[in-house]
């Protein structure tokens, strides 16, 4: 059985083009969720593909091409705080399609936007994308036990910010 490359040319529409159509609005989401602004995650997501376009007749593997764009984004959103060490902070995630699923619950991606990156990162790429903690570590560029301990973090943190507003929901009635 042959295996489709993304290499373009032969069957006329490129694959990579293909996918990047297919799973944009996914890519966006866990951009967003990374970020925590629309536009620094469109920006994010733009640079990642940008990075990964000239190379993608690398990529093998027809699945292989998120893991790709995945790992650029974060690497590029560590890269940039490393460069800027700050924090921006949105009151409210915006209106669009792009970020529906994390609009669903306002204070999750609150809570989310008040994680330290790395464990931000952590926890979106565990939790929400549902990769296996090795694999988390290889996006983020570090061994399992430091992602094991951004993730320990990240969901600690989580639970002391959203559990009082959980409470207050149970004692209401």
């Amino acid at each position: 059985m042959k295996r489709e490359s993304m290499r373009p040319g032969g069957s006329g529409a490129d694959p990579f083009d293909e996918f990047v159509v297919a799973r944009y609005q996914a890519l966006l989401r866990g951009a967003y969720l990374i970020t925590g602004d629309v536009h620094d995650a469109r920006d994010l997501l733009h640079d990642a593909l940008a990075r990964v376009y000239p190379k993608r007749s690398t990529i093998r593997e027809p699945g292989a091409a998120e893991g790709y764009v995945r790992r650029t984004m974060v690497r590029t959103h560590v890269s940039r705080w490393r460069r800027t060490r700050r924090e921006v902070l949105t009151p409210a995630p915006p209106d669009g399609p792009a970020v529906q699923e994390a609009e669903r619950d306002g204070q999750l991606a609150a809570a989310l936007a008040g994680l330290p990156r790395r464990q931000r990162a952590a926890v979106v790429l565990r939790y929400y994308l549902d990769l296996p903690v090795a694999q988390v570590a290889v996006e983020l560029g570090c061994s399992a036990a430091t992602a094991k301990t951004h993730l320990a973090r990240g969901i600690k943190a989580l639970r002391q910010e959203l559990e009082p507003a959980r409470e207050m929901v149970g004692h209401g009635g």
